[in-house]
This record gives C-alpha cells, sequence and structure tokens, in this order.
C-alpha cells in the first residue's frame, strides 16, 4: 500500500460504528511486551492498553527499533542525529504518563531500513520473551515498512511459542483505509478486537500523546518541517478504545490453521528430543501390548499415531488442523487400518466404542473439560484404557491448566499410572484398575 501522509484521508468518523462493532476484549493478565518501528507508534497504537497493563500491575517492556530520525528527510533545520534526540526524550516522557515503571530499549536500528534488520529485531525479541507474554507490535499490513518488519519479526520470535500471544495493531491504515470499500476491507476484514479505555487509561494516552510535538506540530516555518501526524490524523487515536489484530482463540479451528500456515512444525514435534522422550513414556506406560480399537483425537502430524498403529487393530486419528491431516495421512498412507479424519472434540466425538483412547496435548483446548471426560468415559469399553498427557507450564493459549483436565478426565476411572515431571503430566485410568501383572496372570 502506498499513501501520502500529507493527503486527507478517511475521516475517524468513518471508523466509529465499525469499531463499535467489533467483539470487546479484556487485556490477558501476562507481562506485556511492546515491539514498535518508531517512537510515537507504541502511544498511538498501543497507549491505552500499556496504561491499561500497568494500572493492572503488568510488567511493561516497551521495544522502539528506531530512533525515528528519519521523520523529516528534507528539513533544514533538524539533522537526523538532533531528530533522534528529541525523539527518544519525547518517548521516554511520553512512557513515564503511560506506564510510570514501564523500561523502554531503544534499539537504535536505521529508520526506514527495519526490513533489513529483521534477524536483530526478531533476537532482540526473543531475549525479552522470558516467559508467558502478551507481545504487541505493528501490523504487518500496515502499509509502512518499518512497521511490517516489525510485525514479521515479532511473529518470527513468538513462532512455536504457546506461552505468547501475538496482537498487532493498525497506525496509518486508520488514514488510508475505509471500512466499506477497498482496499480498506483488506484490514477492516482481519480478526480484529477491541479494548475498551477508562477515564484514567484515556488521559494518560492523550497525555502521552502531546508530549510528541515534534510529529504533531511544525519543527518550523520552512518547507521540510512540516507536522508528520496532522489533526485529522490524531483523530483516529483519540477514541475510547483501541484495536488490535488478534489471533483466533485457541478453542477454535482457525487458531491452529493460523499456527501451521507458519509452521508446519509449530511445536517441534519432529526435532525436539522432549518431544520424542515423552511419546515414549507414553507409549510404556499402556498397559496392554495390544488394543481392538484405538481413539486419537488431536494427532496433529502424526508422529504418535505412526506407533501407536503398531499396536492396534483399527486406530481412529483425527484433528481440526487441514495441514496437520495432510501430513498425518501421509505418514499413515500404508496403514491400511489407520483412518484420518477432520473432527473436533467432543463435538465430533465418532460413534463407537474404544478399549485405547489417548487425548494427549489436546484436552486444555476445549470449551469444557467436563463434556471432553462425559465423551470419553461413554465411549470407554468395559475393559478400556483412557491416557492423557499434558504440558504443566503456563501458556497463555491454554483455557485450562493440565491439572484441571486430568481431573475431569480421570473422574469416576481408577487411576493405574501416573508420571508427574515438572513439563508435563501422564495419567492412565480404566474402569477396573487391574495391574499389568494381574492380567498377564503373574500375581493372583
Amino acid at each position: 500500500m502506498r499513501f501520502d501522509h500529507r493527503v486527507t484521508g478517511t475521516d475517524a468518523g468513518a471508523w466509529s460504528l465499525w469499531r463499535r462493532n467489533l467483539a470487546a476484549t479484556d487485556l490477558p493478565a501476562l507481562p506485556l511486551l511492546v515491539l514498535v518501528a518508531h517512537p510515537d507508534d507504541e502511544t498511538l497504537g498501543a497507549g491505552g492498553l500499556i496504561a491499561t497493563a500497568a494500572a493492572a500491575g503488568a510488567v511493561v517492556h516497551v521495544l522502539i527499533a528506531s530512533d525515528g530520525e528519519a521523520s523529516h528527510p528534507q528539513s533544514a533545520t533538524r539533522t537526523g542525529a538532533q531528530l533522534a534526540a528529541i525523539r527518544r526524550t519525547e518517548a521516554e516522557a511520553a512512557l513515564r504518563r503511560l506506564a510510570p515503571s514501564a523500561v523502554a530499549t531503544f534499539l537504535a536500528l536505521p529508520d526506514g531500513r527495519l526490513a533489513e534488520q529483521e534477524s536483530a529485531l526478531a533476537g532482540a525479541v526473543r531475549d525479552h520473551l522470558l516467559g508467558p507474554c502478551l507481545l504487541v507490535s505493528t501490523w504487518a499490513g500496515d502499509g509502512h515498512p518499518d512497521h511490517a518488519a516489525c510485525a514479521r519479526a515479532a511473529a518470527a520470535a513468538c513462532a512455536g511459542r504457546s506461552d505468547v500471544v501475538h496482537w498487532q495493531f493498525p497506525i496509518w491504515a486508520w488514514h488510508w483505509a475505509d471500512p466499506a470499500a477497498a482496499p480498506g476491507r483488506a484490514f477492516a476484514e482481519q480478526r480484529c478486537v477491541r479494548l475498551d479505555l477508562d477515564p484514567a487509561a484515556r488521559a494518560a494516552k492523550t497525555r502521552a500523546i502531546a508530549c510528541y510535538p515534534s510529529q504533531h506540530e511544525p519543527l518550523s516555518d520552512l518547507p521540510g518541517d512540516e507536522a508528520i501526524l496532522p489533526q485529522d490524523v490524531l483523530a483516529h487515536f483519540r477514541h475510547d478504545n483501541e484495536v488490535f489484530i488478534a489471533p483466533a482463540p485457541a478453542t477454535t479451528d482457525s487458531y491452529f490453521d493460523q499456527l501451521y500456515a507458519s509452521n508446519v512444525d509449530p511445536w517441534g514435534l519432529t526435532t525436539r528430543f522432549y518431544e520424542r522422550r515423552k511419546r515414549e513414556l507414553l507409549l510404556a506406560a499402556l498397559p496392554r501390548e495390544r488394543f481392538a480399537a484405538a481413539f486419537e483425537p488431536g494427532c496433529a502430524t502424526g508422529l504418535l499415531t505412526l506407533p501407536l498403529a503398531e499396536r492396534c487393530d483399527t486406530l481412529l486419528a483425527c484433528d481440526v488442523a487441514d495441514r496437520a491431516l495432510q501430513e498425518c495421512t501421509a505418514r499413515v498412507r500404508h496403514l491400511p487400518h489407520v483412518q484420518v479424519e477432520r473432527r473436533r472434540i467432543p463435538e465430533q466425538w465418532p460413534s463407537g466404542r474404544f478399549d485405547l483412547i489417548v487425548i494427549s496435548e489436546v484436552g486444555y483446548y476445549v470449551t469444557d473439560p467436563r463434556e471432553l471426560a462425559t465423551a470419553a468415559r461413554q465411549a470407554l469399553t468395559g475393559d478400556g484404557v483412557l491416557i492423557a498427557c499434558h504440558w504443566r507450564h503456563e501458556a497463555a493459549d491454554h483455557p485450562h491448566t493440565a491439572a484441571q483436565v486430568h481431573d475431569a478426565l480421570g473422574a469416576t476411572l481408577v487411576r493405574t499410572v501416573q508420571h508427574v515431571e515438572e513439563d508435563f503430566l501422564l495419567d492412565v485410568w480404566s474402569r477396573r484398575g487391574d495391574s499389568v501383572a494381574r492380567a498377564e496372570g503373574i500375581v493372583s
């Protein structure tokens, strides 16, 4: 998208109804990391969010990629170095208004050339992703190459990180886009959410915007020193809400489609020893050498499906992500007793009974683990085995914990195996609770 900030763009009022019709969201209770291209991006696009997070006690860290030294390339009164110093001072003042405890890190990368620095940007973000986090960046489709570079770097840094939620926000799209006409729909049709701002957050944002006179006031009366953000553009940032392009919730199918679109192996199932060892422990915990009919919901790309198939007469594997199903189907294509289907559980639980049900790393994504547990118990044969394995660490996209899922699954069943590590929880249940030695007649 090419646009000219000096040309009158879409009136802020044209977006008002569209903004009000967006789904309102709460701010995740997570540390906040903000990556922006230039000083003032953080205040314009996410100042209310920063103020809200800080007021709630969240740790706030802002990474500012460039010093904004290229904002007035034709200025006759300020050099790039002078502009950089001015904008750093403005950013520090703005953040004091928004979140006095926030930490700002200036990366001092070249303004206007951030696309050449994406690896460095992604590395800086990774250095600050020390745990579960809400990562917020400028939007990839905003029409400014530096904004797009920050969005791509943020996405690369959190790829495969289930404990990081990545939101993006527009700056210039408000100006060049129109919610009712192309190319505005490229923005308006994104999955956007609205964060409503309380009076304190709005006031803090208003004060912070005022800390950037170099951007919304002329540097001088000379040509080349005109304001970058005239009042009609600033009007887009004076609403009582902020808008973010947010990923689909983890309880929706599109969430997993998005994961696989960016990485065919989003959890490192094929490369990590951790994952291989966990699969081997799960297989070793099975109390029988062979099963008649098994069901594996959430099969992903089939890394567990394949060894399960060696111990089952029939195996039904399912997932909701089309890319995962393609990979799994290719992996077991030579096994006629394995069927791979697209199903969402528990809503599309298959008919029939199973003497083995394997619920691995999928239970915390369902809306209600109790419904999942009911479906599993009803489908379990009298001598059936239910095994579950789930990540124990906090993850931003997990609506439920491993303990909550296993408590629901194990209700009314007898636990025969429990393996607890710092990283994951593994449980095996059956209706009777027979030991392997008793089943084989070693003990009576």
